[in-house]
């Protein structure tokens, strides 16, 4: 199985105002309603995004531009490691949002076989926290680290014109 999420952030939309702004907040508020495990999660994802600077309005003015694609999930099966099936998937997406006009693309990795591979495709490592920096209001790691999983890291990759 292969997943690929992506969305382009464009300045100019309230749509984009809408998904990144204001519907984290809303999740935010009703993640009690699914339990201590999504309240968790919940926490985690935005104390990840707060260590990495995980929001690509900044990034608008920085380069300039209008659109940006947010790249959100790329898994495969581990079956199709070292296929080079995520190799292409991540060079279809750039290809998809030079199309609909982005002038970069970011994204957060999450194990070194992702960081591998994004180095490898010419994007730039801005930020990067380690699972045992994570950690909730008791003092207790979020994750524990793995052979694997050890960090995450905020990747940035600006398209030549």
């Amino acid at each position: 199985a292969v997943v690929s999420t992506q969305s382009t952030g464009d300045r100019r939309s309230w749509y984009g105002w809408l998904f990144d702004g204001f519907m984290p907040y809303l999740v935010s508020k009703v993640s009690w309603m699914y339990g201590e495990a999504m309240d968790r999660f919940v926490k985690l994802n935005r104390l990840c995004e707060s260590k990495v600077d995980y929001d690509p309005w900044p990034l608008f003015d920085r380069l300039n531009c209008d659109r940006i694609l947010v790249s959100a999930a790329l898994s495969t099966s581990k079956r199709f490691l070292r296929s080079g099936i995520g190799t292409k998937l991540v060079l279809r997406s750039e290809e998809l949002a030079k199309e609909k006009g982005c002038k970069a693309t970011m994204l957060v990795t999450t194990g070194m076989y992702s960081e591998r591979l994004f180095k490898k495709l010419g994007y730039t490592a801005e930020q990067e926290v380690y699972y045992s920096d994570l950690k909730d209001d008791n003092g207790n790691v979020y994750l524990n680290e793995t052979d694997v999983l050890k960090k995450f890291t905020k990747f940035v990759k600006v398209f030549n014109e």
